[in-house]
């Protein structure tokens, strides 16, 4: 059966008068759903809720709508300090690909299949012609000034170049697959990504995905995450003194953190999020401590 579409009143009432929340003293509710989206901000009432993994949907006793309206507001801002953070990275992580591929002699080869290893998906496809597809895919598209140049006159595209027009996920995927295990470490170690290319790869692809979640505007509060980055020992004995899961978001950021630290050569950014992030108690610890509804 197919949910009806509900209006703000309706909304309004299901949320009031049948489960209970108290909006006393905040007279902007029915704005806040209309610009916020109840379906995103249900995220955030299950934390208040009395038993929402069984139907239970109600609020528990003394429920006020700016409980679940601080970790809301509270993601705005920290969504910000991510992506500020994930810009950084992968600006960075472009330059030094191209960079370290083409000292290696790969500044033109990023396009061969022979590039790549041979990794074949679920389904059967390779994942290197896949790669490959989507690299052409975005060069023909790109409108970049230096990209239409070398098109326009039949002139093969530098690999300094092309990584100005793929997307971070396709720039990811050129890495963790690329054969020129050379350039690879050397782009691992400038960038203090560890020796080991599966486990920095790792690294990389779990920022491509907390950029993402944060480009989409989705909820970090008490959200699992599906791709956890692994833990270097360096991160782990700077970061000794918090507890947090495994696949929490928290874990995710003091990657982020430390690799933009060692990105700029000092600790303001991670300094500025840690001040967003514990300033309130109950928000840091559902970035830490996840909650699990099923």
């Amino acid at each position: 059966m197919t949910k009806q579409p509900k209006t703000i009143q309706e909304m309004m009432t299901l949320l009031v008068e049948e489960r209970g929340l108290d909006i006393t003293g905040f007279s902007d509710f029915s704005t806040v759903l209309l610009d916020c989206n109840y379906y995103k901000l249900s995220g955030y009432f299950r934390a208040f809720q009395i038993d929402p993994s069984h139907g239970n949907n109600r609020f528990r006793n003394g429920t006020h709508i700016k409980d679940f309206m601080i970790p809301y507001l509270m993601d705005e801002q920290l969504r910000l300090f991510i992506l500020r953070g994930t810009s950084s990275f992968e600006q960075t992580l472009r330059a030094h690909f191209a960079y370290y591929l083409a000292q290696n002699g790969g500044a033109y080869s990023y396009t061969d299949l022979s590039s790549y290893k041979t990794i074949k998906y679920p389904d059967g496809t390779e994942a290197r012609e896949v790669l490959i597809e989507n690299i052409h895919k975005w060069l023909e598209r790109s409108s970049e000034v230096c990209i239409r140049h070398y098109r326009n006159n039949n002139e093969p595209i530098p690999i300094w170049a092309a990584v100005e027009a793929t997307p971070f996920d396709t720039l990811s995927k050129m890495i963790s697959l690329h054969t020129n295990t050379t350039a690879v470490d050397e782009l691992n170690q400038s960038l203090s990504l560890g020796k080991n290319r599966q486990r920095a790869a790792q690294i990389i692809h779990s920022m491509v995905y907390l950029r993402n979640i944060c480009s989409h505007h989705c909820r970090l509060w008490n959200r699992e995450i599906v791709l956890p980055p692994p833990v270097l020992d360096a991160t782990a004995e700077r970061y000794g003194s918090y507890a947090y899961e495994d696949r929490s978001v928290w874990k995710s950021l003091i990657v982020l953190m430390d690799l933009i630290d060692g990105i700029k050569k000092n600790s303001t950014y991670s300094s500025m999020l840690i001040k967003q992030a514990e300033s309130n108690d109950d928000y840091f610890w559902g970035l830490c401590h996840p909650k699990r509804w099923h």
